[in-house]
């Protein structure tokens, strides 16, 4: 499928270099959302592991079930390879939350091998309360160039039928979106990246060290 222009974001420059993978933990970028407040956007560090958990576990029932299909407890070991995989991107935002600096939103992809090149597994979460100012439309941004500039072939996820919102998100973006047929409450979203390298997707950015 041929993608459409992805939405642009006025005063964000697209990312560019493998410094945005789990190889430089100290690249940053600040934004500054629709209603003032600055997040921080970065890659996962281990030292992130206790405020990783708090994040997850402060999800709604609504949240948590969208980004891991289930409304139970996440399992430590979910969290845990969230935060030491080497295999892919693993990106946070945070903020500072009555003093304190908090993560309040995700996304990743995770690399695997595929007929026609490598695969970008991805998911992103926002915390309930930060929802709806555009922090998740910016880290699909982020993981899309990303995984452009590393050579991805393809970025796949799996969205759950009822997520609307997420699902037109994708379509803004390009992907393509189909029911999965082994599972009816599914789609599966794709973009084919290699597509979008014709387009001019990505300009150049320059990285900030992280504070």
């Amino acid at each position: 499928m041929q993608p459409s222009n992805p939405p642009s974001l006025a005063g964000q420059s697209p990312l560019t270099g493998g410094g945005w993978h789990a190889g430089c933990p100290e690249c940053a970028e600040t934004w500054k959302l629709s209603g003032g407040e600055r997040v921080v956007v970065r890659a996962v560090r281990a030292a992130d592991a206790d405020r990783e958990r708090a994040f997850v576990q402060a999800l709604s029932h609504e949240s948590r079930y969208y980004r891991f299909l289930t409304g139970g407890r996440v399992s430590d070991e979910v969290i845990d390879l969230f935060i030491e995989s080497n295999a892919g991107l693993a990106l946070v935002v945070t903020a500072q939350v009555e003093g304190l600096p908090m993560i309040v939103a995700n996304g990743n992809y995770v690399v695997t091998r595929g007929e026609d090149g490598d695969v970008g597994e991805f998911a992103v979460a926002v915390a309930d309360d930060w929802q709806g100012k555009g922090i998740g439309r910016r880290l699909i941004q982020r993981l899309r160039d990303a995984a452009l500039v590393a050579g991805l072939h393809l970025l796949r996820g799996d969205v759950l039928s009822e997520n609307r919102r997420m699902l037109a998100l994708m379509r803004e973006f390009g992907f393509s979106t189909r029911r999965n047929p082994e599972d009816s409450l599914l789609y599966e979203v794709k973009l084919v990246l290699g597509e979008l390298a014709g387009n001019g997707a990505l300009q150049g950015a320059a990285r900030v060290p992280a504070p």
